[in-house]
């Protein structure tokens, strides 16, 4: 999953939220309709064939914020399985799942996983898998990097 994935979707679809962003200081409203999975953008499948195990990767995905420190979008996924061995997170990543569900496993077997409304901070350097069942959908929040 990781930052990587998020970085080349938030690069796609970043501009305009990016645009309004630098200009202003006022507090930025998440797009409620975008979270609740509506006019999301698709992402080419083939984006991430090189990690992708199980599944088939549709994904989508909406930019609601992109500031100089950190960037703020959805993301959405059918399910699918990637790992990240060779492509780890190179961001720090604060994760709220808000439909199905995210199982990570590290490298040496421990598995997490994550219902809708629960949270968690993936630092940089994650190289275990990413799993999403259900029509898997999240806010991702990833520091920019420098």
């Amino acid at each position: 999953k990781a930052s990587v994935r998020a970085l080349t979707i938030l690069g796609a679809v970043g501009f305009a939220a990016s645009a309004l962003a630098q200009q202003s200081t006022a507090p930025v409203r998440l797009d409620p309709d975008k979270m609740a999975g509506l006019n999301l953008t698709a992402i080419p499948p083939d984006a991430y064939q090189d990690i992708l195990v199980a599944g088939e990767l549709n994904m989508r995905v909406a930019s609601l914020f992109e500031g100089k420190e950190l960037r703020v979008s959805i993301f959405e996924s059918t399910p699918a399985k990637t790992d990240h061995r060779t492509r780890p997170t190179d961001v720090d990543e604060f994760v709220y799942v808000l439909s199905g569900k995210l199982i990570l496993t590290e490298p040496n077997g421990t598995r997490h996983e994550y219902l809708p409304g629960e949270a968690l901070v993936l630092p940089v350097g994650y190289t275990g898998t990413w799993e999403m069942q259900g029509n898997y959908r999240e806010l991702v929040v990833l520091m920019q990097k420098p």
